[in-house]
């Protein structure tokens, strides 16, 4: 990892810095692909990484503080685009968009230096000078305990067994639902810009605070989640408010000015409960380290594949500002992901009756265990059905 992502990220700087000179939008196009073939890997490699560190009692509130730190940049970003617009369009016969990519570029290069040193790698193959033999030893230890599984290859079987489990399938579900409905809380600007009251500068800080509320609602996830050590009734709460806030604005007529305002700011709810899932996730396939890369991967792959056109269509900018369709499809994919969410607990809660099940054998009847767990993980065929059935 801490040769992969840095790398990556050097693309990622070259590529910005490349579209501040495109002449034509073909020649943005291509800079734009590059951007996000850089910047698709960093964010499943990094809760890999979460994921192989920290325990159950740890791993939410670092996944929510990196989450946060985005949103970060994503404030920073809004702020900048707005002093660059006001303070540096025309300086040096550059527009203003020119100088942010430019600045952009400048920002993170010494980011993705520092990748090469500061990012550990996995505890089984961590290289890193900061920590020192004794720290690696007790680190290795600390994810046997945890239950962890690390360093399985990649295999046609592995993956075999891994699209055979339902984790995959309905993780992934849930996890597309889930980003295709964020879209509703990115066209404030738009409604801002109908109403012929706000300076460019205000329609662009404004929205801003929706990012300083995801910021401190991911914070309070992750420690919340810790602190009681579950994620889904976190999860639950977030798409509840953004249910709320989402029905308020695909009724729109009737709604209050200020009950609109707010409806945007709430949206900011549902991001933070993100890295919330994704430690559920990494939790729940802790024993499958195959499993648990492959499922951190499709979950952001396929989910921003949809999330690539979905919003395209429903959020035309032509229906601005009230996108009566974008925000109705976006109520629905919230009550699917809710739904997708409630069918992933009950088969977690199912799973682990089963696996409780099976302990509970091992001090009575060895065999009955063993052809449980053959049951269990879907390889005993008839002699794990007939485990089943004696126990």
């Amino acid at each position: 990892m801490s040769i992969w992502c840095p790398s990556w990220e050097l693309l990622w700087v070259v590529a910005t810095f490349a579209s501040s000179s495109v002449k034509t939008p073909h020649q943005l196009y291509v800079c734009r692909f590059f951007v996000g073939l850089a910047e698709g890997t960093f964010y499943p490699a990094v809760h890999t990484v979460l994921g192989a560190w920290y325990t159950k009692r740890e791993i939410a509130k670092r996944a929510c503080i990196f989450f946060g730190s985005a949103f970060v940049g994503s404030m920073f970003s809004g702020y900048l685009q707005a002093a660059l617009y006001t303070g540096m369009n025309g300086v040096g016969g550059l527009s203003g968009w020119r100088w942010l990519f430019i600045f952009d570029g400048i920002i993170t290069f010494p980011m993705a230096i520092w990748g090469y040193i500061a990012l550990p790698d996995l505890p089984t193959n961590t290289r890193v000078f900061w920590l020192k033999p004794h720290e690696k030893e007790m680190a290795q230890e600390r994810i046997k305990k945890a239950g962890k599984a690390v360093g399985e290859p990649v295999t046609w079987a592995g993956i075999k067994r891994v699209l055979g489990k339902w984790h995959f399938w309905v993780y992934t579900a849930y996890y597309t639902f889930f980003i295709c409905s964020e879209n509703i809380g990115l066209y404030m600007n738009l409604w801002l810009k109908s109403l012929h009251r706000y300076s460019v500068s205000n329609i662009n800080t404004y929205p801003t605070v929706t990012n300083a509320i995801t910021i401190v609602t991911s914070l309070a996830y992750g420690w919340t989640s810790d602190y009681i050590k579950l994620r889904s009734p976190i999860v639950f709460f977030s798409l509840t408010v953004c249910f709320f806030a989402a029905v308020n604005l695909a009724v729109w007529d009737g709604v209050p000015f200020g009950l609109k305002w707010a409806s945007y700011y709430l949206t900011g709810f549902a991001q933070g409960s993100g890295p919330v899932f994704l430690t559920m996730v990494n939790e729940v396939c802790a024993g499958d380290s195959l499993e648990r890369i492959i499922i951190l991967g499709s979950t952001n792959s396929i989910a921003y594949a949809f999330n690539a056109w979905i919003p395209l269509l429903s959020y035309n900018t032509t229906y601005a500002p009230r996108f009566l369709v974008g925000n109705s499809i976006t109520v629905a994919l919230i009550v699917c992901a809710a739904t997708t969410l409630a069918l992933a607990v009950y088969l977690e809660r199912r799973d682990k009756e089963k696996n409780d099940l099976v302990e509970q054998d091992v001090t009575t009847d060895p065999i009955v265990a063993s052809q449980s767990r053959e049951w269990i993980e879907g390889k005993g065929g008839e002699e794990g059905l007939a485990g089943e059935a004696r126990v």
